[in-house]
């Protein structure tokens, strides 16, 4: 059944005036009415058809079990989209985007925040980290456990670089090699990129969610970072004049990181060091540029602000709206 509502969802998005759905956007589409599937059928029970979708009344309890309002509407948004591209009835579907807008409005109201994220930011605030990030850079173990020191280094790109979890698909080439690449084989992983003389780097946004819309991002990677990056390329023995698609973050048994392990590692780094997990979302937030006076910003605020919205690729509208600083 995945299967045919995918396809569908494919064919659906040919004739979107908006443009064909991405890949990464259809997968979180099929993984939510999956989930909902085994959540409303039980996990062993085959998925065939969606009959079941028109029990609303079941459904909508069923949803309800979830506390984050974000999954609660990701779910029911997965069940829209399924619905509509196997064209069931509006009177099927109606229900469940009155829902959808019903998660959306309390989700603005509680301004872009969970629970949890809530409780996290009452007791974390971005002073603490910028402490635990000075005390772990005396610590002379930090260097001799990989895990550990990428997970350092990502946290502290973090309070510079609003990114979602691109970090993790970080791969270092030099300049002269990346020029080479195709526009296609750009787009497999995000890049470090070592300029001429390895002195500098070049943050190479290529692969990340709204890529479609905003394009390849090249960002200069301040100095003091740039001194982070070369750190990860001598504790692995790396000559930079041979370096080629070299995973930037790896762990202490030489695999590399990618978008999931940034979410796991850094959420068990900060849970150790700083008594809760901390989210790329959750440091966007703390980090990120408010207004003095929201109603009169100045041009400085909006000048940072829109660069912030640049990197991690959307308007300055939901930068406001959802990643203001708290």
């Amino acid at each position: 059944m995945e299967f045919v509502i995918e396809n569908h969802i494919r064919e659906f998005g040919k004739t979107r005036s908006r443009g064909q759905y991405s890949d990464a956007t259809i997968k979180n589409y099929i993984s939510s009415i999956r989930s909902l599937h085994r959540m409303v059928n039980g996990k062993e029970a085959m998925f065939d058809d969606l009959d079941w979708a028109r029990d609303h009344e079941n459904v909508f309890k069923v949803v309800a079990q979830k506390e984050n309002v974000q999954t609660r509407r990701n779910l029911v948004n997965g069940l829209i989209v399924s619905l509509q591209t196997l064209g069931f009835k509006h009177d099927t579907i109606k229900p469940y985007e009155d829902l959808r807008d019903q998660y959306n409005s309390q989700y603005v109201q509680a301004g872009h925040l969970t629970p949890k994220q809530t409780t996290i930011l009452t007791a974390v605030k971005k002073e603490h980290i910028l402490k635990f990030l000075s005390d772990e850079s005396l610590d002379t173990g930090l260097s001799t456990d990989l895990t550990r020191f990428s997970c350092w280094c990502i946290l502290s790109l973090h309070t510079a670089y609003p990114f979602r979890n691109e970090l993790g698909t970080m791969r270092f080439v030099r300049r002269v090699l990346y020029d080479k690449m195709s526009e296609q084989q750009k787009k497999v992983n995000n890049w470090v990129i070592l300029d001429k003389g390895f002195g500098a780097m070049t943050f190479a946004l290529t692969n990340y969610k709204t890529q479609k819309t905003y394009g390849i991002k090249e960002i200069a990677v301040e100095p003091k970072y740039t001194r982070y990056l070369l750190k990860m390329t001598q504790l692995r023995d790396i000559k930079l004049t041979d370096i080629h698609n070299v995973p930037v973050f790896v762990t202490k048994d030489g695999s590399p990181f990618n978008k999931n392990k940034v979410s796991k590692y850094l959420s068990e780094y900060t849970m150790k060091g700083l008594g809760h997990p901390i989210s790329t979302t959750l440091l966007a937030k703390m980090f990120g540029t408010c207004c003095a006076d929201p109603l009169n910003p100045t041009p400085a605020e909006l000048n940072q602000m829109s660069k912030e919205a640049d990197i991690r690729g959307h308007s300055l509208a939901t930068k406001i709206q959802v990643y203001g600083a708290v």
